[in-house]
């Protein structure tokens, strides 16, 4: 049979179909050519001018300038290399014992970390200002809470019991912890807390305390100080020996009664003021659940409390201290005076969430929590996690990474000493220096370790790919010399000659490159530090630890691989599939150019469609912020939920411009504590806000006051105050209100004094100023609400400000006219949720201004370190898209911003940029041609991939911590460390190959990408020989 012809009919329209594009590009491009002739036009008639002539001698300079820099640089590493690879081991040996010697405190960097939140507080905020003001007073700022549980409360039937917080017993223990007359004066723990009650806490620490047991203290005593205070101004009540001797202790009384119905009736009169810190939990009539709220001052270095012991600074007295204090004295020196003390529920009580209870630890009967305790446990604990759990996992997980990958266990002393010293050194300087950290700084420690393992490997590779190509090129002169019949010497990988040779080539290339990224990322970063970009401290301080951190990791790398190269006689293990995988992998970005591009630009516009929505959430601070089982956290949560409070805040009336008006001191005028009574009913109407001020403590203390046998007062000093027979008391203008007449015996204004001088010096400090010599001139209105998500916590801000602020505009935050008095001012709100709203603004607007500025500046830096602004354009683009694709990853991981996540965008620029820069300056080594776009990748991508996955594998450790927020955090990382590596690596490429395409074509040279035909890469050397290397 004959041979049936192949039918050409499949080939032919092949080819018609591959002529129809080739016409198709060819009339696109020509369409574009006038556009293309007018803009060179354009370009020659500038050029030819002036401007031309300056960009001419411009560029005849700089070039002039790096000739000259150029060759002392390559002058400097030969120098500099030559000495290092001279004598490794002392080179290693001096930079050990510097090492040593500066960081040797390097892990006392905790005590660096401040844990209080005002720290946060952006510079110039409203809350800011308004925080300093009442810490002038001084009041307290910073709470510390007792949460109190009798076994009522406890739901195990060998638990149960029918103790009420108002029971005799349970008061007695609660005021022995506080501090009353029964133990005062007992010195040491015996006294309780806050032993002294007129102190201001400049003595024991504690301005004030508010409880079901201090309130029924204060209403017991306030009899015999109103008697006292009556004496003072003058009346005919009491005895004056009695009065003059109780005069030496204006605690008379202070303590609770031993009597169940004295306490009976005084719980009675005070009312919604005793009721605001008990609940009844179970709902069978007895109050199961109270607490004991303590202001405290915020410096306490002058305080009588012991210190604490300080590796750094010896003993130190701080809020750490004071609860180490509080610990002790309630849990191991209270005794029989304080039975709840040592009691501990085994079973939950009624108030636990029981969806949670395996994240809840067994609940003590009096456990320290409030704001303050909690942000030092969340602090210590985290630091513990990194350090205890975190940092041995991610040392073992690197090594064997390393060991992976280079197939050479050297390889772990080579990458790994450098930035274990890197990191020594950078936090021992904070350490020397006293520089304040904060749990922020947890951000700077992947972008060290990432930016060390980039450098040490970058640098590495580029020493042994280079001797590989001087060996290979001495064996192919041995080859030809061994044809010719000539003499040949053995070649040895370790001949001083080609050590040398390798490394300075690598310092001259990838070592340029690493100069480019440290010093980009250095400049970068440095916005970090901008106090008018970045008002918030905590931001700052990582900024200087990174700025600080990349130089040291600079040159530790540069000097340290190198020696350890040399010491250690370390080359890198063949992996010839290894290598075949990544010169495939470097023909994507020129094959699969628009594929890569049309990718990359869907998965962006999704990205920034959600961008704003993603990453403008509120910071959120919940369970998944701190370690499971933090008793202080998991109470404090609980407490807001049971109390419907938790957060402290507050707002000042002043009266110093009103002076004396009434014969009384400036804030106690009756006129200004009806309109601060006014301004609490529009407070309290606003959802989830109870306040407490003067009025409230005044309406719950009760007095009785006889003359001659006839009962006179018998109500609240509020209700005495405002009681009509003060304008009906004389018997001539009224003689028919004789109930009224004892009265003419005082005046109101003296009967205002009285009143005042009723309340413990305890209740004064807490809401007057001090006495200054013209009487208390301010006063603080608490607005005490529970922890909600700042979304909700901010409309209720803005409510208050809106009823603080008044009809007129405020002329300072300080000096709002809400109150309606003459010369007389209140503030707006300060306190938790003002400050944690600020805060939350203060990161976003810094995150934001910072994410701008930093692109901006390393254009502008990449543009001239590559005398092209184009490959700088090219360059942020590759990292700008990571930084967009983040709110995806987010979205599809259920991750919300917090204060872990608000500084990863900073993270992704600092490795992203490092990456790229690396590809981009090998790119322009290998001639930005086809073949040598794919041997930059095929090289310092398979460099990226190896330094991405050892970075990957420390961050995989934060899998191991228990806090679900770090997780996700590191979660987070790690995929977006992934995705700068497919960007630098193929995304970069192909902007770059497209963009030479592009240019060919509308320049009319045709097509760029001949890919055939540019020369590709032998996937063999030029000899096949095996070296055998001398450990």
């Amino acid at each position: 049979m004959n041979d049936v012809p192949d039918d050409p009919a499949g080939s032919l329209n092949s080819s018609i179909g591959a002529d129809d594009e080739v016409v198709f590009w060819e009339r696109f491009f020509a369409g574009l050519a006038p556009l293309r002739d007018a803009s060179f036009n354009l370009r020659d008639s500038v050029m030819s001018g002036p401007i031309g002539q300056v960009y001419d001698k411009g560029s005849e300079v700089t070039d002039k300038t790096l000739n000259f820099f150029s060759n002392r640089a390559v002058r400097l590493a030969e120098l500099t290399y030559s000495a290092v690879l001279r004598s490794p081991g002392f080179i290693i040996a001096l930079l050990l014992l510097s090492t040593a010697l500066i960081g040797k405190d390097a892990m006392d960097f905790e005590q660096q970390i401040n844990g209080d939140v005002e720290i946060y507080l952006p510079d110039g905020a409203d809350s800011t200002e308004l925080l300093l003001d009442v810490r002038e007073a001084p009041w307290a700022t910073d709470i510390f809470i007792l949460y109190i549980q009798t076994n009522n409360a406890a739901t195990g039937n060998n638990e149960h019991g029918n103790e009420n917080i108002t029971d005799a017993a349970v008061l007695q223990q609660l005021s022995w912890l506080e501090g009353d007359d029964k133990n005062s004066g007992k010195g040491g723990y015996q006294s309780g807390l806050d032993p002294y009650k007129d102190d201001r806490g400049e003595i024991d620490g504690v301005i004030w305390i508010l409880s079901p047991s201090q309130i029924i203290k204060e209403a017991n005593s306030s009899s015999y100080r109103f008697n006292c205070a009556v004496e003072k101004y003058g009346l005919p009540t009491g005895q004056n020996d009695e009065c003059a001797a109780s005069s030496t202790n204006p605690n008379e009384g202070y303590s609770i009664p031993d009597e169940q119905e004295r306490i009976d009736n005084l719980v009675d009169q005070t009312g919604s003021l005793l009721e605001s810190f008990v609940r009844d939990t179970n709902d069978d009539g007895i109050w199961d659940t109270g607490v004991i709220v303590m202001g405290i001052l915020f410096e306490m270095e002058n305080t009588d409390i012991p210190a604490r012991e300080d590796t750094k600074n010896g003993l130190i007295k701080d809020h750490k201290a004071f609860i180490a204090y509080a610990n002790k004295l309630i849990y191991d020196e209270s005794g029989s005076n304080c039975v709840l003390c040592a009691r501990t529920y085994d079973n939950p009580t009624t108030t636990m969430d029981r969806d949670r209870l395996d994240d809840i630890p067994d609940r003590k009967a009096v456990t320290i929590t409030g704001l303050t305790p909690v942000l030092h446990d969340v602090s210590d604990s985290i630091y513990d996690e990194l350090v205890d759990t975190m940092l041995p996992i991610s040392g073992v997980l690197v090594c064997l990474t390393m060991l992976f990958l280079h197939r050479n266990p050297k390889v772990i002393i080579v990458g790994g000493l450098p930035i274990a010293m890197s990191l020594a050194v950078t936090f021992g300087i904070t350490v020397i220096f006293d520089v304040m950290l904060t749990p922020m700084i947890i951000s700077a420690g992947p972008i060290l370790v990432g930016l060390g393992v980039d450098y040490s490997l970058h640098l590495t590779n580029r020493i042994e790919e280079n001797r590989v190509e001087i060996i290979e090129e001495r064996l192919e002169k041995a080859w030809a010399a061994n044809r010719d019949g000539l003499q040949i010497e053995d070649i040895n990988p370790w001949d001083p000659m080609i050590s040398l040779t390798a490394t300075v080539r690598a310092a001259l290339t990838t070592g340029n490159a690493i100069f480019l990224s440290a010093l980009t990322t250095i400049i970068g970063f440095s916005v970090l530090t901008w106090a008018y970009l970045v008002p918030i401290q905590p931001m700052r301080t990582v900024g200087i630890t990174l700025l600080l951190g990349i130089v040291v990791t600079f040159f530790f790398s540069m000097i340290m691989v190198p020696a350890l190269v040399e010491l250690l006689r370390y080359r890198k293990g063949p992996s010839k599939m290894f290598d075949k995988l990544w010169n495939n992998i470097g023909q994507i970005p020129v094959r699969s150019t628009l594929l890569v591009l049309i990718i990359a630009i869907g998965f962006t516009i999704a990205g920034l469609s959600i961008f704003a929505q993603t990453m403008g959430q509120q910071i959120s601070a919940g369970p998944d912020e701190v370690p499971p089982n933090l008793e202080s956290y998991e109470t404090l949560r609980e407490y807001s939920a049971v109390f419907e409070g938790g957060q402290v805040n507050m707002f000042i009336v002043n009266a110093e411009e009103r002076g004396s008006v009434n014969g009384t001191a400036p804030i106690r005028d009756i006129p200004i504590l009806d309109s601060i009574e006014n301004l609490q009913l529009l407070v309290d109407n606003v959802p989830e806000t109870d306040t407490i001020s003067l009025v409230n403590v005044l309406k719950a203390i009760h007095v009785d006051v006889n003359l001659s046998g006839l009962e006179i007062y018998d109500e609240s000093l509020w209700d005495i105050l405002h009681d009509e027979c003060w304008d009906k008391s004389n018997p001539v203008e009224n003689p028919l209100s004789p109930q009224c007449w004892a009265y003419s015996v005082s005046s109101r204004e003296d009967m205002v004094n009285i009143a005042f001088d009723t309340l413990s010096p305890e209740i004064r400090s807490m809401l007057m100023n001090a006495d200054d010599g013209n009487g208390e001139t301010k006063t603080l209105v608490y607005a005490n609400q529970p922890y909600i998500n700042l979304a909700d916590a901010t409309l209720l801000r803005n409510s208050i400000d809106d009823i603080l602020q008044g009809e007129d505009e405020c002329v300072t935050v300080l000096k709002c006219t809400a109150i309606d008095v003459d010369n007389t001012y209140n503030s707006l709100l300060t306190g938790g949720l003002p400050v944690s709203i600020d805060i939350n603004a203060g990161i976003h607007k810094a995150q934001s201004s910072t994410t701008i500025w930093t692109m901006f500046i390393l254009l502008i830096t990449m543009a001239f370190l590559f005398r092209s602004p184009k490959l700088a354009i090219f360059t942020m683009s590759a990292v700008a898209v990571v930084v967009l694709w983040q709110p995806l990853l987010m979205r599809f991981g259920n991750v919300g911003v917090n204060v872990f996540t608000a500084m990863i965008g900073t993270i992704v620029f600092g490795i992203g940029v490092d990456d790229s820069i690396h590809i981009v300056d090998r790119i322009k080594d290998e001639g930005q041609t086809p073949a040598g776009i794919v041997k930059s990748v095929a090289k310092t991508g398979q460099t990226i991939f190896e330094t991405t996955a050892t970075t990957c594998a420390g961050l995989s450790a934060g899998l191991f911590v228990s806090i679900p927020g770090l997780q996700n955090f590191f979660v987070l990382m790690m995929l977006l460390l992934i995705l700068a590596l497919l960007t630098s690596s193929i995304l970069l490429p192909s902007i770059i190959v497209f963009q030479k395409e592009f240019t060919s074509r509308i320049m009319g040279n045709g097509p760029w990408l001949d890919f055939e035909d540019s020369g590709s890469l032998e996937s063999t050397s030029v000899l096949d020989a095996v070296i055998f290397s001398e450990d």
